[in-house]
């Protein structure tokens, strides 16, 4: 009977190259969210009313910057405490991280969409899905990683559903919102 010979290109997934292109997408999707805040226009450069009030007028966008800000920030620290426990990287894992790197880099769209058109339901809907997007790929990880048992042992596994049933909260929240500007905003405006 032929043993059967394992390619040398089959290995697995280094766990600090995967790192390093999280932490270089959230770097950059955290920085693109600053190209939208634009320099206004003044005609006397240095009327601090006029500058004020040209300021006044794009709180949205300020806004909107702040809260995708807060809203990546999160999202990596969660990501890097779930990934600290990982022992290694399978190919289901890897592909979960470029579902969730994808809709990282989307969130600075979604952020300048939100901040021109706060009132529109489709760009709070679109920012919404982005961020259920985001916690459902979290969610898959850990059912992954606990799956293929790939945390730390050390870790307890009652830890691990807590964590699991943690991400049902903010899902369940997400579907309500989306459920506000789905039926009852339209109504409302």
């Amino acid at each position: 009977m032929k043993e059967k010979v394992q390619s040398a290109f089959k290995t697995e997934i280094s766990k600090s190259r995967l790192e390093f292109l999280f932490d270089g997408v959230f770097a950059i999707a955290m920085t693109i969210l600053v190209l939208e805040l634009k320099l206004p226009e003044l005609g006397d450069k240095r009327s601090v009313h006029e500058l004020g009030q040209a300021l006044l007028l794009h709180w949205r966008t300020f806004l909107s910057y702040i809260i995708s800000f807060f809203i990546l920030s999160g999202f990596w620290i969660g990501h890097n405490t779930l990934y600290a426990k990982l022992m290694r990287v399978t190919k289901a894992i890897a592909a979960i991280h470029i579902w969730l790197l994808g809709w990282a880099a989307f969130v600075p769209f979604c952020a300048h969409l939100i901040g021109r058109y706060p009132g529109n339901p489709l760009a709070l809907l679109i920012y919404l899905t982005t961020a259920f997007a985001y916690v459902m790929g979290l969610l898959a990880l850990v059912s992954t990683a606990e799956k293929q048992k790939l945390f730390d042992p050390a870790i307890p596994a009652g830890d691990v559903r807590k964590l699991r049933r943690g991400f049902l909260r903010p899902l369940i929240a997400m579907i309500f919102f989306a459920v506000y500007i789905i039926f009852i905003l339209p109504v409302l405006i």
